[in-house]
């Protein structure tokens, strides 16, 4: 509607209104006013063109930090989408792959190992996986956070909650350990030579 009735206003003033926009497809313009009499020439000047109105710096305001919270809402809602798909793969994963050792089991079970060791070796083998992960993600966001701040800020101070990072690390830590515990606790009621044979 707004590209509509800027074209229609380029077409009727002409020069006058190319002039002063810079993107033949703004959803908005700005205009200097002198008063309410301006406001209402204004008013009046679009009042043909249905979408399209005129509004003060307040009220413009209040438009954009709309705008803002619906698209934080939705870039938080893809973030969300994001982290559940990743989780549901890490998850599967981690499971699928101590599915499939039953037969390692089965053989450190026939050496002499006990179902608690076994058990632990996977709770070991799942917290070394996540530290690995926490540590390089960490690396990475923080240099890539810090060079944004630097275009950004000028410093090298990159925003860190420690309660929310020490919440998702935790998080991954209990997704993995349950990913691992369950099947790994299936995999070993098998019998050991049934598992081997």
């Amino acid at each position: 509607m707004v590209r509509y009735a800027l074209q229609t206003l380029r077409a009727r003033r002409g020069d006058l209104i190319a002039r002063h926009v810079d993107n033949p497809l703004a959803s908005a313009v700005l205009v200097a006013t002198d008063g309410r009499a301006d406001r209402a020439a204004l008013d009046a000047a679009v009042k043909g063109f249905p979408g399209v109105s005129v509004l003060d710096h307040d009220e413009a305001g209040e438009v954009q930090a709309e705008v803002r919270q619906s698209n934080a809402e939705v870039n938080y809602l893809a973030m969300a989408l994001v982290l559940a798909f990743t989780a549901i793969a890490v998850v599967n994963t981690l499971a699928m792959s101590t599915a499939d050792r039953y037969r390692e089991f089965a053989l450190l079970r026939l050496v002499g190992t006990t179902r608690r060791q076994v058990l632990r070796m996977v709770r070991l083998e799942a917290l070394t996986v996540v530290i690995l992960g926490a540590v390089l993600g960490t690396a990475i966001a923080v240099a890539t956070l810090t060079a944004f701040s630097v275009g950004m800020t000028g410093t090298a101070a990159p925003r860190l909650d420690l309660a929310e990072y020490a919440l998702i690390v935790a998080l991954a830590a209990g997704l993995a350990l349950l990913a691992t515990a369950v099947p790994g606790r299936l995999a070993l009621r098998v019998r050991p030579s049934e598992a081997i044979g």
